[in-house]
This record gives C-alpha cells, structure tokens and sequence, in this order.
C-alpha cells in the first residue's frame, strides 16, 4: 500500500509531536524533586562540583573539608558535560542529572535517524524510544533519572556495537571512527566495564567468517591502538601527577569487583537474568528470544540478519560475563535495556514490513489492541517516578535545607552534622553557599559544637549524642531531620562516636 508523501510528513509530524510528549515525562519531568541520593550520585556530584570550581580532577573527597578520605578512581568524560551544565543552569540537581537525561535523548534521535537510513523504516526507531522509556529498570534511580552515569554508559556501548557492526558491512573510515570515540567514551565513563564489548563484537565477527579479513586491515588495528593508547595514557597520567590512582583502580574498580564481592553485593549467578525477566525488563525480556529466532527467516535482509545476530551477541556476551562477576550490582546492566530495546526495535521493523501488507481493518485492529497494553506500560513508569521520595536519612538533608529556606529565609547561618559518608549533605552545604544570598552554612563531621551553635541533623547516630550532651532547643522538625540550637553543654561524662 502506497501513501501519499504529504499525509506521511504529516502524520509523522503528530506522531513526533506525541511521542516527545510522552518522552518528556520519564525522562525530565521532576528531576530535581529526588535529593541528590547517598553514594555514588553524591560523588558525582561532589566531584562535577569540584571540577567546576577548580577546573582540576578530584583525586579524592578529602579535599572538600570534612570529608573522609575516599580515592576518586572514576575517570571524567560524562562528568564534564555535567560540569558545563553547571556553569550554564548553577549548581543544583536538576543542572546534575539533565546532562544524563539530554544524552539519552540524543541517543533516541540517533537510532530514530539512524533506522530510517539503514532499514527506511523510522517507526522502528521510536519503538526503541518506547522501549527504554517503559522499561522500569532503566527509568529509575541509579540509572536514567539521577546523576549516576550508567545511562551515559548504556547509550556510549550501543551506538559503539551498532557503529562496528556498520563498520563490518561498508569497510569504512566513518563507522569505524565513531565506533572508536563512543568506545573511548564507555570507557572514560566506567574503566574497562566498557570492554565487555568486544567479546560480543569478535564472537559475531567470528562466526559470520569476517574476523580475519579485518585483522587483517590497518583501519582495525588504527582503531584499536587509539583506543588502548588514550585510555592507558590518561591512566598513567593519573597515577603520575596522584600516585596509587592506578592500584585503587584495579582493586576497586577493575579486577576487585570481579574477583570479590564489594560493598556487600554478592548475588546468585541468575540474579541479572530472573531480575530482567520478572522484573525490571518485563515484558520485553520475552520478546528477544522471539526477535533472534527472526534471524534465521528466509525472507529478511542479510542486514537486518547480521543486526539481529551482531547486537545478540554482544547482549548475551555482556549478560554472561557480568552475571559470573562476584559483585552484582543492579546498574550494571544498564547496558542491557538499551541493547534489548534496539533488539525489539529491529524486531518490528519486520512486524511493520508485515502489517504494510495486511489489510487496513487488520492494521487498525491490531494497534487498537496494542493501545491499553502500551499506556499500562507507560503508566506504571509515571507511577513509579511521580512522586519519588529518598529512602536513607542521609538522603533528607537536602529536603530539610529546602524547606528551612522557605519557611526561614533569614537563617542562613547554622552547621550541618553529618558522621556517615556524608556527601550528600556536604553537596548542598557546597550549593547553598554558592548562592548570592548571604548563606554561610558549615559541615562537620565531630560532635562537639559550641554554646549557641545552631546544628542541622537527620542522622540518630548524631542527634541522640547531641540530646545527651547538650541543653538544646528546637528551631524546626521535619521527619528524621531537626534543626535545633545548642543552648550549654549538661554537666555529665558521655562518651560519643568521636571519642
């Protein structure tokens, strides 16, 4: 069935319209009502603020005053756009996490332009997009929508497979450069997680008879060279200007993490798999058996073939590898959503060659029935980041300092208390004082504060030593959190967590 080119731009024009709609609300909408989380976003974010007001690498936490002393091992590439995004919109979490969020979206315009190029078929790509912004496990925290840098990571290693796979195809300079930048990329973001890669890469260059030919081309070799020579150089560059960066890197970030179990995530070698397929893939993990087994149909494109065969081979290769690893963490797999939605995506571009063959009543039918289905999909995404709220106390810092600044403008004089890891509170103690308001709010780790002092805490293990240390009065109570002001110090001995 032929349509008139007039009535496709147009409708292509609404449907673009439509699902950019629908984007916006997983990807952006209430970014910044989630405090900057513990662990790894506070990091992020303390080490993006610190670039931003130095321009220097934060080799370690303790150079913010207050801070423990914690090795920075995390190489820089996405933390600069998060940098630039300070500088632009000022530091606060919105200005943190929409860096993550506008490099996903550029992604979803890649693949969008991208299947339209190679398969003419640009529905294809926009069922990639609703693919990934339904799927509950990359639309979540620690991955899409906070300041963590796994998303980045998952759009650098799928437009890296699907750049050497057209790399293969044509022979050609430019795949293979942009495989080699977002190659490089994946591997500034997560050290050499990113090359997990590669065995997916060579095993389907083996098995389609290919491997040989491109040993055997000097464009390869340039490639890999570059690749190995940037990363190895901004290592070794490390460790000479901070020496012990490259050890810490290997025990921590490297072989540690797959040779032990780190920070207490140890899980059963099919955690990855069941936690896909029941939960946070579902019910699109289902689908990618179906879509492989479409490669060996008669009647589709050897491109499509190899593109089905190509990004299976680096899915399953990545999943093994990393469900055998000692530390399992649940943002590892990030890569694995990106990749299985370009799986489905591929998928229909042979369910839309079928339907474009099927009577119109067959094809109205069958998007009618799809309709409830996809705004379920949909729905319990929105429901799940509607209203997200933090689970730790240390999380609630950043909310308490909100509402103090509401409802109490004029104090912005008083210490915040915090003896855990404390840098997500040490973050807002840092943007707070940035603003040209007055506000000079101090960190501090002891337990021993002077008469007068007013003390911000929401940790127990901080405001009970407090209460039996001190005379104190109440300023504001919000949940766990109390900003109280130390009237004198009780005449009995305690002894606290310091001492």
């Amino acid at each position: 069935m032929k349509l008139n080119y007039k009535t496709i731009n147009i409708r292509l024009v609404i449907f673009s319209l439509l699902f950019c709609m629908l984007f916006y609300f997983p990807v952006f909408h209430h970014l910044e009502r989630l405090p900057i989380l513990m662990w790894d976003e506070s990091l992020f974010s303390l080490r993006a603020l610190y670039i931003h007001l130095t321009g220097n690498y934060l080799y370690n936490f303790n150079l913010f005053e207050g801070m423990p002393d914690h090795a920075n091992t995390k190489l820089p590439f996405t933390t600069w756009f998060q940098v630039i995004s300070f500088k632009i919109f000022g530091v606060s979490e919105l200005a943190l996490r929409l860096p993550i969020g506008l490099i996903f979206s550029l992604t979803v315009i890649y693949i969008v332009g991208h299947f339209k190029a190679q398969f003419s078929n640009i529905w294809a790509g926009f069922v990639f997009g609703f693919v990934s912004i339904t799927s509950t496990g990359f639309v979540s925290t620690h991955m899409l929508r906070t300041g963590d840098q796994d998303a980045p990571f998952a759009c650098y290693m799928l437009i890296a497979a699907i750049a050497f796979l057209q790399y293969l195809e044509s022979r050609k300079w430019k795949p293979l450069l942009v495989f080699t930048f977002f190659s490089l990329a994946a591997l500034l973001t997560k050290n050499l997680l990113a090359g997990l890669l590669a065995p997916g890469l060579l095993l389907f260059a083996l098995l389609t008879r290919q491997l040989t030919g491109i040993l055997k081309e000097y464009k390869f070799w340039f490639a890999c060279f570059v690749i190995a020579g940037v990363y190895s150089g901004l290592v070794i560059y490390y460790e000479m200007q901070y020496p012990g960066f490259l050890k810490r890197m290997w025990n921590y970030e490297l072989v540690g993490r797959f040779t032990n179990a780190i920070e207490n995530h140890d899980k059963p070698p099919f955690f990855y798999l069941t936690d896909l397929a029941f939960n946070k893939f579902i019910p699109y993990f289902f689908f990618l058996p179906i879509v492989f087994s479409l490669a060996f149909a008669k009647n589709i494109t050897k491109q499509l073939r190899h593109s089905i065969l190509g990004i299976s081979a680096v899915l399953f290769c990545y999943l093994f590898i990393i469900s055998f690893s000692k530390t399992q963490t649940p943002w590892y797999i990030a890569p694995v959503y990106l990749l299985g939605a370009y799986i489905i995506a591929l998928g229909a571009v042979v369910l839309f060659e079928y339907l474009y063959e099927q009577p119109k009543r067959f094809r109205t039918i069958f998007f009618l029935c799809l309709l409830p289905v996809s705004c379920l999909l949909y729905a319990q995404v929105l429901i799940k980041n509607l209203n997200p709220k933090p689970f730790l106390k240390d999380e609630k810092y950043g909310q308490f300092m909100e509402i103090i600044a509401k409802k109490k403008p004029a104090l912005k004089h008083y210490t915040v208390a915090d003896n855990n890891f404390g840098a997500s509170a040490r973050f807002y103690v840092e943007m707070y004082n940035l603003k040209e308001t007055g506000y000079h709010i101090s960190f501090q780790r002891s337990l021993q504060f002077n008469n007068n002092q007013l003390v911000m805490a929401c940790l127990n293990n901080v405001i009970n030593p407090i209460n039996k240390r001190y005379y104190t009065e109440i300023i504001k109570q919000w949940e766990d959190c109390i900003l109280l002001k130390v009237l004198s110090e009780k005449n009995i001995q305690i002894k606290t967590k310091e001492e």
